[in-house]
């Protein structure tokens, strides 16, 4: 907080402060307000990359599709959809990426869980890459997370071993838990089992 001395010839930005003045609040609003255009401007700009790699991908021009997706990422590495479109456009370019195309598409899964469309992208990689239990995996989770992906899995996930209850504890097995949490999402979730429609890939 600068103080300043009372000969000083305050500008619109000082307050007065015991026998001084001081520019702290004011420079405090004027710092927030760089911040939100700061925020704003790179939002804009994330929005102007995706949009021109959505464009690269429904052209075929996935090379560039990918390079439009970094672009977004830079500006904020945690969009969801700039993830996914650069896996997408990984997965599908000349020479194909599906290592790092599966990197970008669980960061996007991880940022919105219940986002059946990503968990579809996701799965082409899967299959692609013959990943059969991260396939089993993934569909495990995102049902658990609340994903709409019953088109794969019309009963929900098997069911895992039971497991021993630690004496005294009174803590049911991981089987007693998974049929509990079943039973909680087909009654407390029943639009989502009975009239939801699931997202396409």
């Amino acid at each position: 907080m600068s103080e300043w001395p009372r000969n000083w010839i305050p500008g619109p930005l000082a307050r007065p402060f015991g026998n001084g003045w001081r520019l702290a609040e004011s420079l405090t609003g004027a710092r927030a307000m760089d911040w939100k255009h700061e925020q704003r401007r790179r939002a804009d700009l994330m929005r102007y990359h995706l949009g021109r790699g959505r464009r690269a991908r429904e052209a075929g021009q996935y090379e560039r599709g990918a390079d439009e997706a970094r672009l977004a990422l830079s500006s904020n590495p945690r969009s969801a959809w700039a993830l996914a479109l650069l896996g997408q456009c990984l997965s599908r370019q000349r020479r194909t990426d599906l290592t790092g195309a599966r990197r970008a598409l669980e960061q996007a899964r991880l940022l919105e869980p219940a986002n059946g469309y990503f968990v579809g992208l996701l799965l082409t990689v899967l299959d692609a890459q013959r990943d059969a239990r991260g396939r089993a995996d993934l569909l495990a989770h995102a049902w658990w997370s609340g994903a709409p992906v019953e088109r794969w899995l019309p009963d929900g996930p098997p069911s895992r071993r039971p497991e021993p209850v630690a004496a005294g504890t009174g803590r049911p097995s991981t089987t007693e838990a998974a049929q509990s949490g079943h039973t909680a999402r087909a009654t407390g979730s029943a639009v989502a089992l009975a009239g939801h429609q699931p997202v396409g890939a």
